[in-house]
């Protein structure tokens, strides 16, 4: 069987499916990702075979949802309230679509695959495999409620494009959806999916080379995306480490580049700054996280049962993983407007180290996870669709 990734420009819609990826390959099936240089260069770098396609010239980037809370709902409430600018996005599809689609297309039809995966915002795959006659499956991030909400105005969107294609219809349904969530963390109003087990990738990356400094020392690592630091910069990341100091046997454990760090300025001695490594990894030795609300983030913490702090960004799809989160009882989110607040977050870090039921209730979400079916486990069904052994 031929398997081909059709993934957007965004190194975190990729990590997810590459368990999956290799689960396929080491059932002797052949795996191969065609995108842009960036998700190009992240395949890569988890050993899958790639091809770079052909893009026209224009804006870069996967669709950027822009919106507010609807309803008078507050911004934290995403899963819920929050309702982007159709419009906006419907023309940053069209922009997107056309862009690679043609690429796409041409090396699909020399490749001639059985199936196209594709993560939710990449409406080229279904479009392609609409266009070869073959099954598409989307696989999730992890909890997502936009791509549900996105289906028929993208549908819309999209109609002359696919069919132009050669997608008779327009963009077809996803054969197939995929979802990594846990049942505590899966929001509302979500299209079921089938389950699939997170299986924690964060990148390549060697083994982390600190250690605990005595018995008896929790550790919280912090780690935002770099992607949000370049776009909100670090001015949050220092009032969460002035939030650290004082704080008897606790230490932080910061993740940032060279780069960034020499913009955070000095840090309290119980906040070490180090470099970014593989988060799995990471975490061993950790008693909690704080992060942005990236579901890769998060759910790899969920994985390894340890409680969250989430600070969501200015990103409604982060402010659902926190509303999320909250609601399973494994760790809470601090609103927006005190995120820059020191004493605010010390608070929210007491009670997060303090109380033992977000511990318990994070060991309870792993435990979830576990029995999810691993990505090999899926296999026998992604062969059976494609009508390939």
């Amino acid at each position: 069987m031929r398997v081909l990734l059709v993934v957007a420009p965004v190194r975190t819609h990729l990590l997810p499916i590459v368990p999956l990826a290799w689960a396929l390959q080491a059932a002797g099936h052949q795996v191969l990702l065609c995108g842009e240089p960036l998700t190009v260069e992240t395949a890569r770098g988890a050993g899958l075979h790639t091809a770079e396609v052909a893009v026209r010239p224009g804006p870069a980037g996967p669709p950027k949802p822009s919106g507010k809370p609807a309803g008078g709902a507050s911004a934290s409430n995403g899963s819920r309230g929050w309702q982007p600018d159709w419009d906006a996005l419907a023309a940053r599809w069209q922009a997107r679509v056309g862009r690679v689609l043609d690429g796409y297309l041409a090396l699909a039809r020399e490749w001639r695959p059985d199936l196209i995966i594709s993560d939710p915002v990449e409406f080229s795959g279904p479009i392609v495999a609409g266009a070869l006659g073959i099954p598409a499956v989307v696989h999730r991030w992890g909890p997502d409620v936009l791509t549900t909400q996105a289906r028929e105005p993208a549908r819309r969107a999209l109609k002359p494009l696919a069919e132009q294609a050669g997608s008779d219809g327009g963009l077809p349904d996803p054969a197939l959806l995929l979802d990594p969530c846990p049942p505590s963390m899966r929001p509302e109003g979500a299209a079921p999916g089938e389950p699939v087990r997170f299986v924690p990738y964060n990148g390549p990356g060697g083994y982390p080379d600190w250690r605990p400094r005595g018995d008896g020392e929790r550790v919280v690592c912090v780690s935002y995306s770099p992607r949000t630091v370049d776009e909100l910069g670090v001015g949050g990341l220092a009032a969460l480490a002035r939030a650290f100091d004082g704080m008897d046997g606790v230490r932080a454990l910061l993740t940032l580049s060279d780069a960034h760090a020499e913009l955070l300025g000095p840090v309290p001695g119980n906040v070490e700054v180090v470099a970014p490594a593989p988060l799995s990894l990471l975490l061993d030795r950790c008693a909690a996280v704080v992060h942005h609300g990236g579901s890769g983030t998060g759910l790899t913490a969920l994985a390894t049962g340890l409680p969250q702090l989430v600070l969501p960004q200015a990103l409604p799809a982060l402010d659902v993983y926190a509303e999320r989160i909250t609601a399973s009882g494994a760790g809470f989110a601090v609103d927006h407007g005190d995120q820059d607040d020191p004493a605010r977050l010390r608070t929210a870090l007491d009670t997060l180290l303090g109380d033992p039921r977000y511990a318990k209730d994070a060991q309870r979400c792993a435990d979830e996870v576990r029995a999810m079916p691993l990505p090999s486990q899926l296999v026998p069904r992604l062969e059976e669709l494609a009508g390939r052994s």
